[in-house]
């Protein structure tokens, strides 16, 4: 068919072919793209109604608007000739990289995320794709997965599986064939499939990823299907031994033959994957900052990433104590130490074990300062005062000292005395500082990346040149001395292509760095995480955080001076339900400090006054529920919230939420996920999106509550209303365009699009007479744009006014009342902030620079934590702007072993 057009594709080459049909590389003359085309087979649209539902299940896989789902642009008939038309992958499938020999582990995980993520979206609109496999997942050369063929399957479902699916896979790029190795056993005997038999497949990909291999193969196809119907597959482990043992145990129970017994779920499933990742890439950031496009630089190391929701420590916390043979006979004594409102954390016990060391934002300036306070009571005593973050303090061995991190000035290590003083520097952008027995010498480690190398240096403590350490490593992270000073035990790997990071100890004055048997220890014992705390002697063990389950806990492990083997099974100190982390123990007693950590992810609101461009007070929370709440929309007078909760089995329920006031209503709470709520400009109904039979839909539902009412079918993500209420804007999946819908007709035109960027946020102004939006140039910019809003009319590219200069991530921009201010996010700085652009009133060009709204510099209140920034949703009315925020808080606790 090359050189043929198909509609206003026309074929330029062939890319490959398969049982779901042959995929060509075309060209769409419309908007002069490269697009890829599969020319569907005869007899799977033979059938009128099987073509139907296949078209439906397609779009609405489209309309998901997931970074790592192929966008489907078209699916049409020309000359009798049936062809999907869908978004170019440039890049090669996931099988041709597999190969015979397998990933790299890190890369396999990256891949799994991706994968799991994009199939979870689906999942909770109820779709299923039924024929994954490493020829329906594209690899871009930036590592991007894109999961291809949603509804292929079910097109050809009741025709039965066709030679062409029982063969072995062809790999060509862009065209995607099916065979029976990765089916459910469940689908091999056609029975009726849910979404497990896309978490078995998922088992199978992944297994073949990590060993090279698949875990069920035969002579013939119908071998094969007996080995998916009766054979246990080879462990992972035994292919390839040192596998983390966590990762075997996901695989083992996503390939349970058993669907009631098989992991339901994927999205914990990434999650679970995401937390193996993080325990292999040992330079992964702990800042609590999720991955972003563009960069932020590090903040506090101890914080957790994402939305996590944590209970106030509850439980006991538990001292085994120093002897191994005979445990304590009374019980453990808990004591809270510091429990003032707000972020407390990193504790530090002074050798003699009298004073406590601790980073809090008690001073009321929003940044971590240190403080110091007696154990056995009175008020504490601020160690410094600066709009930097200063954390991780750790006592000298005299106590008269405190070295600590701070942010400030580019960040390093610092030291002040433990009675107050000024601060000064003794090294450069180091973290994790920790005296040497001696207390002449600093350890440290530089860089939390997982894209540059973490070094370990020591430094003179009275300051001086830094000595790095095993720089052959290629991470090497938070050292800690042993206690007779001569060695230093640190978590890191030589390179990339090793198994995964472990515990080394290298002599501090030269010489090859030992590797330990912790890793093998603690994937026995299901541990992520590990960083080591704290080096004790009499006997020798090391005191860690780590995670299980849930919970992060601290625990100990014994550890022989002379061969630095593990000898016994990890211990658990601490049992709380939360976030326990940075252990310290005094030299002199058996007490142990921890800090527990709990966040939040609310909806605030920052008094503006939007016209003038002037905030005229602090933020304030609008939501206590211990459920995140996100898509926050502000009614034009400011006394109404719409928003969405996270409910049951984590879908979305559509809330209102009265300012002031507080009083709450439920709009809308059904097995739908109900996002993107806008409320109209008279505050009379809120428009929301879902994605109902497979179909996104925009509802909308009486204020006051009521029922639910279809504005527009096959419609994907509403950005707002017109002012009079008239129309709805939404925008298209992959960002392709925006489309306005004429309420009353049902009428949608494109308004806006670009042949090579994307489009996003459609704002209608007040006035009706303008359109804000952003475009997406690249992966790391978003720029901010107004054009004039001519109605249900295609606006002209040249007609865009850019209000931002394009050179960072400046987006999801809202109008003021008067319509001659925009608000929008950014990075700019490198954290994420509100800014706000003056315009002109009458050509709403840029009026002088952006001008800052308000920083979200500190670790305790973060935009950044909230992942997405589109759940973040700045959106302002004529008094307020209210927006998602994470908010982490956190108390320091001593468990005290009873030794009589």
């Amino acid at each position: 068919m090359t050189g043929q057009t198909l509609s206003h594709y026309r074929i330029e080459d062939k890319l490959g072919e398969g049982g779901m049909g042959v995929v060509y590389r075309a060209r769409d003359l419309r908007l002069d793209r490269a697009v890829a085309i599969k020319v569907l087979p005869a007899e799977a649209v033979a059938d009128p109604e099987r073509k139907r539902r296949f078209a439906q299940e397609a779009r609405s896989a489209s309309a998901l608007n997931h970074p790592n789902i192929v966008t489907i642009y078209d699916i049409d008939s020309d000359a009798g000739v049936d062809f999907i038309a869908m978004e170019y992958v440039a890049g090669k499938t996931l099988g041709e990289l597999i190969g015979g020999q397998g990933l790299r582990l890190g890369d396999a995980l990256k891949y799994a995320v991706q994968i799991a993520d994009a199939l979870a979206t689906a999942h909770e609109a109820g779709i299923i794709h039924r024929d994954l496999k490493p020829g329906n997942l594209m690899v871009t050369e930036k590592g991007l997965v894109k999961v291809l063929d949603f509804g292929l399957a079910k097109l050809l479902e009741s025709a039965g599986p066709s030679d062409a699916t029982l063969d072995q896979p062809r790999t060509e790029a862009g065209a995607m064939v099916g065979t029976v190795a990765y089916m459910s056993p469940e689908q091999a005997e056609g029975k009726k499939v849910d979404a497990r038999t896309d978490v078995f497949s998922f088992g199978v990909v992944l297994y073949e990823m990590v060993t090279g291999r698949r875990p069920f193969a035969g002579d013939s196809r119908l071998s094969t299907l007996a080995a998916v119907l009766r054979e246990e597959p080879k462990a992972p482990g035994e292919v390839v031994p040192g596998l983390p043992r966590e990762l075997e145990k996901l695989i083992a129970r996503c390939l349970r033959k058993d669907p009631e017994r098989r992991s339901k779920n994927l999205g914990e499933l990434k999650l679970l994957l995401e937390e193996i990742k993080e325990d292999l890439d040992s330079g992964i950031s702990t800042t609590g900052r999720p991955a972003q496009s563009a960069p932020a630089p590090s903040r506090l190391p101890l914080l957790a990433g994402g939305v996590v929701l944590a209970l106030v420590v509850a439980g006991l916390a538990w001292w085994v104590g120093h002897s191994r043979a005979t445990p304590p006979t009374g019980g453990p004594v808990l004591t809270r130490l510091v429990a003032d409102p707000g972020l407390n954390t990193d504790p530090a016990l002074s050798p003699d074990g009298k004073l406590l060391a601790y980073a809090s934002d008690r001073g009321g300036n929003g940044s971590l300062d240190l403080w110091v306070r007696q154990l056995a009571g009175g008020e504490p005593l601020r160690l410094t005062d600066h709009e930097a973050d200063d954390y991780e303090p750790v006592f000298s061995p005299d106590g008269s000292q405190i070295a600590f991190r701070s942010e400030r000035d580019g960040g390093g290590i610092y030291v002040v005395s433990a009675l107050g003083g000024q601060a000064r520097r003794i090294a450069r952008q180091g973290r994790h500082p920790r005296y040497s027995p001696a207390g002449d010498q600093i350890a440290y480690s530089v860089g939390e990346s997982a894209q540059a190398p973490i070094l370990m240096y020591v430094v003179p403590a009275a300051g001086g040149v830094p000595r790095q350490l095993q720089p052959e490593f290629r991470s090497a992270r938070k050292p800690v001395w042993s206690p007779d000073g001569k060695y230093l035990l640190f978590q890191g790997w030589k390179d990339r292509n090793a198994p995964g990071n472990d515990w080394w100890v290298t002599p501090v004055e030269g010489g090859q760095a030992v590797r330990t048997n912790a890793r093998a220890v603690f994937e026995k014992a299901g541990l992520q995480g590990r960083l080591p705390s704290v080096w004790l002697t009499g006997p020798d063990r090391i005191l860690f955080a780590a995670s299980s389950g849930d919970t992060n806990n601290l625990w100990e492990v014994a550890i022989s001076p002379g061969t630095f083997e593990i000898t016994e099974p990890p211990r658990r100190l601490t049992f709380g339900t939360g976030q326990e982390t940075s252990p310290s123990i005094a030299q002199v007693s058996s007490r142990v400090a921890f800090s527990d950590l709990n966040e939040n992810f609310d909806l605030w609101s920052l008094p503006l006054d939007a016209n003038g461009g002037k905030v005229t007070g602090e933020p304030v929370r609008l939501t206590e529920d211990p459920a995140p709440e996100m898509y926050p929309f502000v009614s034009a007078d400011g006394r109404k919230v719409a928003f969405s909760r996270r409910g049951k089995g984590g879908k979305l329920d559509l809330w209102l939420k009265e300012v002031p006031g507080g009083k709450e209503t439920s709009l809308v709470a059904s097995p739908l996920s109900s996002q993107y709520g806008f409320i109209s400009p008279d505050g009379s109904r809120v428009a929301y999106a879902v994605v109902e039979n497979r179909v996104p839909s925009i509802y909308a539902v009486p204020s006051t509550g009521g029922e639910p009412e279809r504005l527009c079918q096959d419609c994907s993500v509403p950005t707002g209303w017109s002012p009079d209420a008239k129309s709805i804007i939404y925008e298209t999946p992959g960002n392709r365009s925006l489309v306005l819908v004429d309420l009353a007709s049902g009428q949608k035109t494109e308004i806006l699009k670009h042949p090579k960027i994307g489009v996003s946020r459609g704002r209608i102004s007040p006035d009706g007479r303008w359109l804000s939006f952003h475009a997406i140039p690249g992966p790391a910019a978003r720029r901010v744009y107004v054009v004039p809003f001519k109605g249900a009319t295609l606006h002209d590219e040249k007609d865009w006014i850019p209000i931002t200069d394009g050179e960072g991530m400046e987006r999801y921009a809202d109008w003021s009342p008067n319509g001659n201010v925009l608000y929008f996010l950014s990075e700019r700085d490198g954290f994420r902030c509100l800014r706000g652009q003056r315009l002109d009133p009458a050509t709403k060009h840029p009026l002088g620079a952006p001008f800052d709204v308000y920083h979200f510099h500190h670790a305790r209140r973060s935009l950044v934590g909230a992942g997405d920034p589109i759940v973040i949703s700045p959106t302002v009315a004529r008094d307020k702007m209210v927006f998602s925020m994470l908010e982490t808080t956190g108390s320091i606790w001593m468990a005290t072993l009873d030794r009589r």
